[in-house]
């Protein structure tokens, strides 16, 4: 996979001197996959000469033909100014489809042409000369020419989807204007909680991207920048994205949507904070590997080799090219979602001109809107109307939020189906009515200052997108002591031991996987000791299938992945490497206070979904006792080293 950038500036395309480096061109990336179909990302400034380079290119192939791929993040002016100058759509022997997000009262097609009408371009996009189709896009997947496309809504003012390309083994992900959900983690920055009370919807947005080989992100702000009135205007900060980054375990991060005013020499310090920052909480952390960060900038050219940094190139494939009846299976976009007359009930206060202005926009979307200011109205509305949505105030006259859904939800089966959106006054009040209850997911919880932009675009991501299957392990009761018992076990600064390397080898072979590891599972993420099959990378611990053995104290059997709503949607299902099936047993280490703790476990992966039968499964115990006492001899040499002030195994 190849990946040139050709604008990387953010708002407004700028020309200065002291720019040139980094390029003043609005954003748009071409991406070559390992079949070598071509995929543009946004057509901002920079689709002009990208535009151009393609046409010589097609001059130079046989017949001057060409096809290929737009994807639109959304359509801002700065992330679309290049479509009427895009050369390759005027050219009759080319034939595009052009994929960006669905909206509610029109099509993305009727977006796209509104700013290529005769009063503000001579050309209208009827008259386009190449093959145009225009595809509608919600959350979901999808299958290119060789590329598999993944689809997830960002934080902006407008409807935003965010990419992610996987091809040949290689991904990248594509996040462009895109705000933390929880506006402190801007300013903060982000760390995921493991307590499963905060920052929801912000860990979601990391599960997007983990383990990828690029991660072209927004950061327009510094922290300092952001907190100078930049709150709620859609741009994420250096400083959370450097922490995603790392809590997500990608290969690379360039820094994108460079801020209008900022100079080569301002980037450059950037880079160079961005740097200092990810080393130091790599080291606080005890992560093994760091990304490569730089910034982007025009003309820069990424290529990959094929299955770079995952798997080996002497392991059989795990599902880095998977069949195409998976691909089918595991495909969830969603064309032509109609939501259109759906009821949403606003729960504001009826006089205030922020609840007219967002009952009139979300008309424009054609839906029906209806507006309360008090319980009882809110309470009777539901019963009478239905609502597939409801707004709320936290603190609402005669009654909170939580009271009111928690009413809603026992109005019968309609009610448990009903989506909320809930605004907090401030981050205490967030919190607060997150621990109140549970009946309002994490993800609906918004705290002001909010704009009737940033609700209308809210309510659309809740209408349009799926429920998501995927179920985090919990933590165990006694995580602090087998934390302690993982540390005192030394097996952390253990890799590839000879002894556990023969026990992998042998189950890899005896069961037909494509996989076999030994796992153990950090605060954070998971680490592969010993692996066959697979690379001994970092996992952060929510993707993890390992981290259920853990919480739930027992051997974890999961026959086919997509089947099963707990792991449905991870990304380690859905992205690379493909995982269908997982059969994990746990290992013990006797602490030092003399009880034994689960510390990680011994796993067998696969892309194919299979059962075991009763001889399977007695022989996978046996093979597992074996590992076992293996796993003790190591972890005795490896604390008996660290005592003696030597380096381990």
């Amino acid at each position: 996979m190849k990946v040139r950038f050709w604008g990387c500036r953010g708002s407004i395309p700028r020309s200065r001197p002291d720019m040139l480096r980094y390029g003043g061109n609005t954003p748009c990336i071409e991406v070559i996959s390992s079949s070598g179909h071509i995929v543009v990302l946004d057509l901002g400034s920079g689709a002009f000469d990208l535009g151009v380079d393609l046409m010589k290119r097609a001059k130079q192939s046989d017949g001057g033909k060409m096809k290929g791929t737009v994807l639109i993040t959304h359509t801002h002016w700065d992330h679309i100014q290049g479509f009427p100058f895009f050369a390759p759509l005027f050219n009759p022997g080319f034939t595009w489809n052009v994929f960006g997000p669905q909206g509610l009262a029109g099509s993305f097609e009727d977006t796209l042409s509104g700013q290529m009408k005769h009063d503000y371009f001579p050309v209208t996009i009827k008259q386009l000369g190449a093959k145009v189709t225009y595809h509608d896009l919600v959350e979901g997947s999808f299958q290119l020419e060789g590329v598999r496309v993944k689809t997830r809504y960002l934080n902006h003012t407008v409807l935003t989807l965010g990419y992610k390309l996987e091809s040949g083994g290689i991904s990248i992900a594509y996040i462009t204007d895109h705000e933390p959900f929880n506006h402190r983690l801007a300013v903060e920055g982000y760390e995921r909680s493991y307590d499963g009370s905060t920052n929801s919807e912000d860990d979601r947005h990391v599960d997007f991207f983990i383990g990828v080989n690029l991660l072209i992100h927004d950061c327009q702000y510094t922290a300092q920048e952001y907190g100078q009135g930049k709150t709620g205007w859609g741009h994420s900060t250096v400083e959370y994205v450097v922490d995603i980054a790392l809590a997500a375990s990608v290969k690379q991060l360039a820094l994108f949507h460079h801020d209008p005013n900022r100079t080569d020499d301002q980037v450059d310090e950037i880079v160079r904070y961005a740097q200092e920052r990810a080393t130091d909480i790599a080291k606080r952390k005890g992560l093994s590997t760091v990304p490569e960060i730089w910034a982007a900038a025009e003309g820069t050219d990424v290529t990959f080799g094929e299955r770079a940094n995952f798997v080996r190139k002497n392991s059989v494939d795990i599902g880095m090219h998977p069949s195409e009846d998976l691909l089918a299976k595991q495909c969830s976009q969603r064309r032509g979602v109609n939501i259109e007359g759906k009821i949403v009930l606003l729960g504001l206060d009826c006089n205030t001109r922020f609840a007219s202005d967002l009952k009139e926009d979300l008309e424009k979307d054609k839906l029906t809107v209806k507006v309360c200011e008090d319980v009882d109205s809110i309470l009777e509305a539901c019963s009478q109307s239905n609502p597939s949505l409801v707004v709320l105030k936290q603190s609402i006259s005669g009654g909170n939020a939580v009271d009111i859904c928690l009413k809603i939800r026992e109005m019968g089966e309609w009610g448990e189906d009903t989506l909320f959106l809930v605004v907090a006054k401030n981050h205490d009040d967030l919190e607060m009515g997150r621990a109140e209850s549970n009946i309002i997911p994490k993800e609906s919880w918004l705290v002001e200052p909010v704009s009737v932009a940033y609700i209308r675009t809210r309510v659309r991501m809740s209408l349009l997108r799926a429920p998501c299957k995927w179920v985090r392990a919990s933590i165990p009761a006694n995580e602090e002591a087998r934390l302690v018992a993982l540390k005192e076990s030394c097996m952390m600064d253990v890799n590839q031991p000879e002894g556990l390397k023969r026990i992998t080898r042998v189950a890899r072979q005896l069961f037909d996987v494509g996989a076999a590891c030994f796992t153990l599972l950090a605060k954070d993420h998971v680490k592969l000791i010993s692996a066959e099959g697979l690379d001994c990378i970092n996992i952060p611990r929510d993707a993890a299938m390992c981290a259920h053995v853990v919480s739930d104290q027992d051997f974890t059997l999961v026959a086919d992945a997509l089947e099963d709503d707990r792991f449905a949607d991870n990304p380690l299902v859905q992205g690379a490497p493909y995982l269908r099936f997982y059969a994990g047993m746990p290992i013990w280490s006797k602490a030092k206070d003399g009880q034994s703790y689960i510390i990680g476990s011994f796993c067998l992966l696969d892309q194919k979904p299979r059962e075991f039968n009763t001889e399977q499964l007695r022989s996978l115990q046996d093979l597992a006792s074996l590992a076992r006492e293996e796993f003790g001899a190591i972890s005795a040499e490896a604390q008996k080293a660290r005592c003696l002030g030597v380096s381990s195994l």
